[in-house]
């Protein structure tokens, strides 16, 4: 069936945007999976591509700490590795959890390598605080707590997306200068324990946050009918219409390349190369060209040049 002139120019409008739309990932655990591959040239063979054909030009690239590991060589072995592409990335260096952080020299020496963003934990509970899946009535600790101190001092992102309500609360109450959830959507729309009831998002936003929209089909919808960019554009819009449109970005969390996590992204979004088709959605949604614009790059932009350098 052959398009309209309206609907042929709306199409080409709709593919334009997404084709070109700069975009920013505030959740990225591409870091993780350059320092745990063997391979000759990892970036090459797992990001390269998709990230240019998405136009990802940067964004917060993370370790994440699932087990028991030494991070400070593996965040030396992601650095070595994504060398040669450094120039060509916007990057925020990330931790995804500090359980393999032992004390606050450790943290100092990372701070030193580069590292300009932190979540306490990975869904555990640990010696800093405690995640989704720890003890509900822990919190933060002593130690936790000199963590956000020197976060705090030297303008590094705080990310609470990880946190338990009481932990979250506890590091809302220390006055967070640079504060993020980097990868969580709204769990009146899906209630994976990841997600940020509304008045969590209500307090970060008192607190001037930013919430990142994560692309994981559980925490788009417990409907498979939605598990898709159209039904990511209404977590957006949830987001949005409490957040506000300057305090909404995109966490993406792309697992194509984890093995064990290879099919956690929605049906028409599994790597970065198809954020195109979000932008799409966004569009039909209803968002206009300014507020797609400053939840791709603009909010995240901005929040970028708060960081400590």
């Amino acid at each position: 069936m052959l398009l309209n002139v309206l609907e042929k120019n709306q199409y080409l409008c709709y593919t334009k945007m997404g084709d070109n739309m700069k975009i920013y990932d505030s959740h990225s655990d591409i870091f993780y999976n350059l320092a745990f591959r063997n391979d000759l040239d990892p970036f090459k063979k797992y990001h390269l591509s998709d990230l240019t054909k998405g136009n990802v030009v940067g964004g917060i690239w993370v370790v994440y700490s699932d087990s028991d590991f030494d991070v400070i060589k593996a965040y030396k072995d992601a650095i070595e590795k994504f060398k040669p592409y450094k120039d060509n990335f916007d990057v925020i260096y990330g931790l995804e959890g500090l359980r393999n952080v032992h004390t606050l020299d450790e943290f100092i020496e990372l701070y030193n390598m580069g590292i300009r963003h932190a979540m306490l934990t990975w869904n555990e509970e640990n010696h800093l605080a405690t995640g989704v899946k720890g003890t509900k009535e822990r919190g933060l600790t002593e130690l936790g707590r000199e963590f956000i101190k020197f976060m705090n001092e030297h303008n590094m992102i705080i990310d609470v997306s990880h946190l338990n309500e009481k932990s979250f609360y506890e590091v809302l109450e220390l006055n967070p200068k640079i504060l993020i959830a980097s990868h969580s959507n709204a769990f009146a729309l899906s209630d994976h324990p990841r997600n940020l009831k509304d008045e969590q998002l209500l307090a970060l936003k008192a607190k001037g946050g930013i919430v990142g929209a994560v692309a994981a089909r559980n925490f788009v919808s417990k409907d498979k009918s939605k598990q898709n960019c159209k039904g990511f554009a209404e977590q957006i819009r949830y987001l949005v219409n409490i957040m506000g449109i300057d305090q909404v970005m995109l966490g993406l969390d792309m697992m194509n390349y984890l093995s064990d996590f290879n099919n956690s992204n929605l049906d028409d979004l599994q790597s970065h190369g198809d954020v195109s088709n979000l932008v799409i959605a966004l569009r039909e949604n209803g968002f206009n060209d300014e507020e797609i614009e400053k939840i791709t790059h603009l909010n995240y932009e901005k929040l970028k040049e708060r960081v400590g350098k």
